[in-house]
């Protein structure tokens, strides 16, 4: 059965304008998201467009930077990390894809739509201010930020922000081409199972051999998985992504160092406060001092 995607959930899916877009400085998303400097995928497609400063991010087993004036596109359910290299601004648009195709069962959607958002060899495109080639599409997508973000919202917002969503579509698709990878689908749906286990699984005694049974694959090859597309071991991962739950629950929950430490998945606050310390370079307590004060 295949796993559902993970973080990043659209909180306006349903909803009659279901695009997210997020607003991220300084280490700082607004409207907060799940997916957040963590690994994650969705089933939206995603344009990074960096205004300041440079943006790293991991696509699978792939590293690349964005500097400002670039832009990024990261196709639906591809595994991907975003995180700041140098103090910077960007805006994400998490886009559907049914919002690209006019209506369901359009001519647009089968032929411009869909080879392109579900092909799985196509997982991302960089956008580089420096090439000639991609100048129309940063533009149609700079005219986008800008009306997205306009300080006084003109009448027909959303309807403007529509028409030029699909422009920007429009000049994206007739000038990507779809790259080859060395990975195949199947390795690329591995990884994303043997992730999920751990993600929901973060706060139980799990084990190398029970993530590497969630994939029904042996244990060396979920630690050869682990190596090539996330670049540390099952277990290190494990622990990395407790120690980012916590800090949720420390800048927003009232619970105490051993009751997060417990309900994150670690068998004593000791340990907790060790990992996390090394982490972040503060302890527990002085992290969430700290994000009180900047609150």
């Amino acid at each position: 059965m295949q796993q559902q995607p993970i973080y990043s959930h659209n909180p306006h899916q349903a909803e009659g304008f279901p695009l997210l877009v997020l607003h991220v400085a300084r280490q700082v998303c607004s409207p907060a998201n799940e997916g957040f400097l963590t690994l994650h995928w969705h089933r939206e497609i995603q344009f990074v467009y960096v205004i300041q400063g440079i943006v790293h991010v991991k696509i699978y087993d792939e590293e690349l930077d964005v500097p400002a004036g670039s832009a990024l596109f990261i196709n639906r359910e591809v595994l991907h990390y975003i995180t700041e290299k140098v103090d910077c601004c960007y805006h994400s648009y998490i886009v559907p894809e049914e919002m690209l195709g006019f209506f369901p069962g359009s001519l647009m959607e089968r032929q411009d739509v869909t080879p392109i958002v579900h092909n799985p060899l196509f997982t991302h495109c960089l956008l580089s201010a420096e090439n000639e080639g991609c100048q129309l599409v940063l533009k149609k997508l700079a005219q986008l930020d800008a009306l997205y973000f306009e300080s006084q919202p003109q009448p027909y917002r959303e309807y403007r922000i529509a028409v030029a969503l699909a422009a920007l579509w429009l000049e994206f698709i007739t000038r990507c081409t779809v790259p080859q990878k060395a990975a195949s689908p199947r390795e690329y749906q591995r990884i994303r199972t043997l992730i999920s286990f751990i993600h929901t699984n973060y706060n139980k005694q799990i084990t190398v051999d029970h993530i590497a049974m969630a994939a029904h694959v042996s244990k060396t090859e979920c630690l050869r998985c682990f190596q090539r597309f996330v670049g540390t071991s099952p277990y290190s991962y494990l622990i990395k992504y407790r120690l980012h739950i916590s800090a949720g629950l420390l800048r927003d929950n009232s619970q105490t160092i051993t009751e997060i430490a417990m309900n994150v998945g670690f068998q004593s606050a000791s340990s907790y406060i060790s990992y996390f310390k090394k982490e972040y370079g503060l302890t527990p307590s002085r992290y969430r001092e700290k994000a009180q004060g900047e609150q």
